[in-house]
């Protein structure tokens, strides 16, 4: 029946979306989280054996997401000039030098030199290592601290199931006592001098339906300078067999069982906590790789155009005698340092992205407090998967995590409307007891004759009991249905948050996507007009180099936003599998739970 209605709900948000074009709320997709039939499929399990484990890991390669793929057509010896990787440009820059030096170019040689200096301050040759996206994911699955913490969270739970259904365990007890009492009496019928022994074991149980079951054998042993006691001392033996059964409050199975599946339900949300937070640190490891990727391209652009600045100055500078003004050398050292602060920064992002990686993935010989330097060896793919957004919506009501935890706790709110209801009763408890008496001289013959049955006593009584006015249960009452439609509005708003994430980081993924082609091709234009320049300059003077810094700005800008716009793309993936809760699964990653 639940899952019925949760398809109906399903349905009518797919067919407004289709009709209005916008998200709205999914009213009926929260009632039937609060179904009872729903909540007692979610919550019954086997409980004959738990096993107190930790959930494993594991990792296989990564899968595509659902959609029509469409890559952009990009020749690779382009993308690799306008991308520039810094293992594969400082070869490319220690072979201009090599060039430059044999042809006698010394201004290009020198040009080479400060570029090659420039990207050798994020080298460190003695400490490198090499990271696929994949070794990256694998590291933080094996030793991140977010995971390692939450991981317990489980087998906590767990715990407490067996602690809840321990409840209904059968109790073995014993009481022992020794009475010896000596004082004055009034009566020669009251004995002032007594000795008494009473033993008493038994086992009680508490059943699921409230009633509490008790059978003991009682044990006495009674000496006294009574005269008028004809068997001294005399033991007696009893065999007492009892029942206390609630109907009002306290009686039913569901209230009684009610905690069990309270901690079941903490379980499985323990379970999607888990699954939440493996999701969320490999979306997050994933980011940090590939913004890794972007801040070492990024350094070896601003190192290309940064040598280029420099090798204008110097031509600038040594035409200052002739006809090259003062004011003309400030404005471009001015603009020159300005560039080598901005190098400073891009820079820095390089050793922040490798620490914000290194934190993420907690690996051992990754260590923060070293210096080492990481070298993704990935490049952002540029496939295009063109996806439904109503499929994707449709998939993420069906897999987030935030939903399926919410449902849980919207059925743990239901479990607790019922208990303060079931806590508003009076108290009316019936007690049926029956005991079987013998008495003899000595503990044997006081067992004889209990099993001959000859004496036995019935007991039946009722006890009932309610607070006048009865306020603080019926507070208890409102303050659980308000805390039920509390935990539905949440549920509401959960799939609303998870529809909008959806139709954002779709957006977004479409939207990064369609700016790689045109940032290649201005790449490519600028680059043309930078050639176009310097092959026109019949003289150069101020204002020619300074169209050619501009030009050379703008291309350092354009490939700069196309490895921005391709590593968003990346990111935009990864956030759509995410927000559809599926990233475990695009990623291959398997949680074994012992619910599985």
């Amino acid at each position: 029946m639940g899952r019925t209605n949760r398809m109906i709900a399903y349905t009518t948000i797919l067919a407004w979306l289709w009709f209005s074009g916008f998200v709205t709320a999914a009213p009926g997709a929260s009632e039937s989280a609060a179904d009872p039939a729903t909540a007692a499929q979610k919550i019954e399990t086997d409980t004959d054996s738990i096993a107190l484990t930790l959930p494993a890991l594991g990792l296989g390669g990564g899968d595509v997401p659902g959609g029509t793929i469409a890559d952009t057509l990009i020749p690779p010896d382009r993308l690799r000039w306008h991308v520039p990787d810094p293992e594969a440009d400082r070869q490319w820059a220690l072979e201009v030098v090599v060039k430059a030096e044999q042809e006698g170019n010394k201004s290009l040689a020198d040009q080479g030199k400060r570029v090659l200096e420039r990207m050798d301050t994020i080298r460190r040759p003695d400490q490198q290592v090499h990271l696929t996206l994949q070794d990256a994911i694998r590291r933080a699955l094996e030793t991140n601290y977010a995971i390692q913490i939450v991981r317990y969270n489980p087998a906590i739970e767990t715990t407490r199931i067996v602690e809840a259904e321990a409840a209904f365990d059968a109790l073995f007890f014993t009481n022992i006592a020794k009475n010896n009492i000596d004082r004055p009496s009034g009566n020669q019928l009251e004995a002032t001098d007594i000795d008494a022994f009473t033993s008493s074991y038994g086992i009680r149980k508490v059943l699921p339906t409230g009633m509490s079951v008790r059978g003991s054998y009682d044990l006495g042993r009674t000496k006294s300078a009574l005269s008028f006691q004809q068997i001294n001392p005399q033991y007696t033996s009893n065999l007492v067999f009892e029942m206390r059964q609630p109907f009002l409050r306290g009686f039913g199975i569901d209230f009684n069982r009610s905690i069990i599946m309270l901690a079941k339900n903490d379980r499985l949300i323990g379970d999607q906590a888990f699954r939440r937070q493996v999701r969320d640190t490999l979306r997050q490891v994933e980011e940090f790789y590939w913004r890794l990727v972007f801040a070492r391209r990024d350094v070896v652009i601003s190192a290309r155009l940064l040598g280029e600045y420099e090798t204008i100055y110097d031509y600038l500078v040594a035409r200052q005698a002739f006809d090259i003004t003062p004011v003309q050398i400030s404005a471009t050292k001015a603009n020159l340092e300005q560039s080598k602060a901005e190098f400073v920064r891009r820079r820095a992002a390089v050793f922040d992205a490798e620490d914000r990686l290194s934190a993420a993935m907690n690996s051992k010989d990754v260590d923060l407090a070293d210096d080492i330097e990481l070298i993704p060896d990935d490049v952002p793919p540029l496939h295009r998967f063109d996806v439904d957004r109503l499929a994707e919506v449709q998939t993420a009501l069906d897999n987030r995590q935030e939903i399926k935890e919410q449902e849980l706790r919207v059925a743990n709110t239901e479990i607790l409307v019922g208990r303060a209801k079931n806590g508003e009763l009076p108290r009316f408890d019936l007690t049926f007891r029956s005991t079987t008496d013998g008495l003899g001289t000595n503990a044997d013959s006081s067992f004889d004759e209990l099993t001959r049955n000859k004496y036995i006593e019935y007991f039946i009584g009722v006890e009932f009991e309610m607070p006048i006015g009865n306020r603080g249960p019926r507070a208890a009452h409102q303050r659980s249905r308000l805390q039920y439609v509390q935990a539905v509005a949440t549920l509401r708003r959960v799939f609303e948050e998870v529809i909008l994430d959806v139709n954002l980081t779709t957006r977004a993924m479409s939207t990064a996507y369609d700016q790689i082609g045109p940032s290649f091709e201005a790449a490519e234009a600028r680059e043309k007009e930078v050639d176009s320049i310097v092959a026109r300059a019949e003289r150069k003077d101020f204002n020619t180099l300074n169209s050619e810094l501009s030009a050379r700005q703008s291309r350092a800008n354009a490939r700069r936003a196309m490895i921005l716009a391709m590593v968003e793309y990346n990111i935009a993936i990864i956030d759509l599998e995410r927000a559809k809760g599926t990233l475990l699964n695009y990623n291959n990653v398997v949680i074994p739970l012992d619910d599985e």
